[in-house]
């Protein structure tokens, strides 16, 4: 995907990740290139440069302003087209593994915030979901076994908060999470360069609005 090509603006996207990164007119050499700048390609060179890697970080935009500038910034371990279908595709065992590592994800972005001193808003909160306009009315029936069966916290809940909502059928996850993706990427950014990493970047995007 090009996020050079995409129109949509979030609330964080002007905040500065690394903004003197020079474009790569050199040879250079590593343990180890990351192409990319988003928060796989960072998350991946901090943990390498952590452990004592020579790390090169390529983008060929400005470092972090792809689409994880464009993201809800929500942090979920629960599958965005549901645990009831990610089963009957892959079967309980690659979904429990799928579960266990996206929540060892939102762990692992709390320990990195806390141990750098990050200051990304991140915070635990609950999940929600409830029916859209239209929706079957079985689907959070099979959600929540579903879920059980991945192993992952739910529970069945009457309202959701938002207006309107009060005599909703939902369901809940708890300790989800919410930060701030960009304040996140420059602590990442600071600290990959403290550990001797190097970045390389292109042209500025330019942004619709």
């Amino acid at each position: 995907m090009n996020a050079s090509s995409e129109h949509s603006t979030s609330l964080w996207m002007e905040t500065t990740v690394l903004d003197d990164a020079p474009t790569l007119d050199k040879e250079e050499q590593a343990d180890v290139a990351i192409v990319g700048s988003g928060i796989a390609g960072m998350s991946v060179a901090y943990e390498l440069a952590k452990a004592g890697k020579n790390v090169v970080v390529l983008d060929r935009g400005p470092i972090g302003k792809g689409m994880t500038a464009r993201t809800t910034a929500h942090l979920t371990a629960q599958c965005d087209d549901g645990f009831a279908q990610m089963i009957s595709r892959r079967g309980e065992d690659l979904s429990k593994t799928w579960y266990e590592s996206q929540s060892a994800g939102i762990d692992r972005i709390e320990a990195n915030q806390q141990e750098l001193g990050i200051a990304c808003d991140f915070r635990r909160l609950d999940g929600h979901l409830f029916y859209a306009a239209g929706t079957d009315t079985e689907i959070l029936g099979r959600e929540f076994e579903a879920t059980k069966k991945v192993g992952m916290p739910i529970h069945r809940e009457t309202g959701v908060p938002f207006a309107g909502q009060a005599k909703s059928s939902s369901l809940r996850y708890p300790n989800q999470a919410t930060f701030h993706p960009l304040k996140y990427l420059a602590g990442l950014a600071s600290a990959i360069r403290k550990a001797g990493g190097r970045f390389y970047a292109g042209k500025t995007r330019t942004t619709s609005r």
